[in-house]
């Protein structure tokens, strides 16, 4: 018999904080897997160029919320121009203003939304901060492969500069991995090694070559949240040069472990090189400006990449963040 997601998981020892971590995490995935095997009919039928479809889930889970407060948010959120509708939307899920919205008091901001107010959010306020660290568990399709058992990873990222490490944490796949990347002293190769008996060798390869790319379809430069916020921009930039408003296909407030969600999906024309996918979701918590998840789709309606962010913390790091020899790493 197959192992599930669930004995993968638990396969390499673990500490009971960790196994409830994965079993928070497996959970997660599994739920996103449903999601996704739920909506495949709907979004087949659905054409790239229909207008946004505004669902919200049923009355009975809906919060209330001051209606006369509400309106007098939504009249003046209409009135702002794209970038000050970005920039209200984000200070509102700091604030958490918006958790005391009903889910159709959200989907009413978003239809009040104007097309560029997604990019401009996406672009300059989904992620403000150059240098900080986040967990996230990734499940992905390489060479057509859908992968047994996600990822768990603990990632230190600065954006400019690029400098990057990942861990690859017990209890998911690759467990003991770890790798450095810093692009003002080796733009072109990373530094790391495997995990398991491997990891008592390490080495650099191509940031581009078969190996570095044996895990995953993207490069260790895509590892932080502003690859998505690049990627909504030349998506968009892809819509306006076939005619296409760049607002999300659809808008829904999805329900996931009992948190409710606002999910943004795009459905392209096509997929790569114009689109990066033929189908993008990106999950919000409202509490936090980034996503909490990203999932993708092919042009064959198989899902490409499951992605989930947490802990997402700002830092300052120092000189031996990015430096292999660091005492917390275990390069040798």
């Amino acid at each position: 018999m197959r192992p599930s997601i669930l004995d993968n998981l638990f396969r390499v020892g673990t500490s009971p904080g960790r196994v409830c971590q994965a079993v928070r995490a497996s959970i997660w995935l599994l739920t996103l897997t449903c999601a996704i095997v739920s909506t495949d009919a709907l979004a087949q039928s659905m054409s790239p160029l229909s207008p946004v479809v505004l669902t919200s889930a049923p009355a009975g889970c809906a919060r209330a919320g001051d209606p006369v407060t509400a309106n007098a948010d939504l009249n003046q959120f209409r009135s702002l121009q794209p970038d000050e509708q970005a920039r209200w939307w984000r200070k509102r899920v700091e604030n958490h203003t918006l958790l005391s919205l009903s889910d159709a008091q959200i989907l009413a901001l978003m239809d009040a939304m104007k097309p560029e107010a997604f990019v401009d959010y996406a672009k300059f306020d989904m992620v403000l901060d150059n240098t900080y660290e986040y967990s996230m568990f990734r499940q992905e399709r390489v060479a057509g492969r859908w992968s047994d058992r996600p990822d768990h990873m603990t990632i230190r990222y600065q954006d400019s500069p690029r400098k990057v490490y990942a861990k690859w944490l017990p209890d998911g796949a690759h467990a003991g991995q770890e790798i450095l990347y810093d692009e003002t002293t080796d733009p072109d190769r990373i530094y790391g090694h495997a995990g398991g008996l491997l990891r008592i060798v390490s080495g650099k390869i191509a940031i581009d070559g078969t190996f570095a790319h044996a895990q995953s379809r993207h490069s260790v430069r895509d590892l932080g949240l502003q690859f998505i916020a690049r990627t909504v921009d030349h998506d968009a930039r892809s819509y306006r040069d076939e005619g296409v408003t760049p607002r999300p296909t659809r808008i829904e407030i999805v329900t996931m472990q009992g948190k409710r969600m606002l999910a943004w999906t795009w459905i392209a024309p096509a997929g790569p090189p114009a689109h990066y996918a033929q189908r993008v979701r990106l999950l919000f918590d409202l509490q936090h400006p980034w996503p909490s998840g990203e999932i993708a789709w092919d042009e064959r309606n198989r899902p490409l990449e499951l992605i989930r962010f947490e802990d997402v913390t700002p830092r300052h790091w120092s000189d031996a963040t990015f430096d292999p020899h660091n005492p917390e790493y275990g390069f040798h």
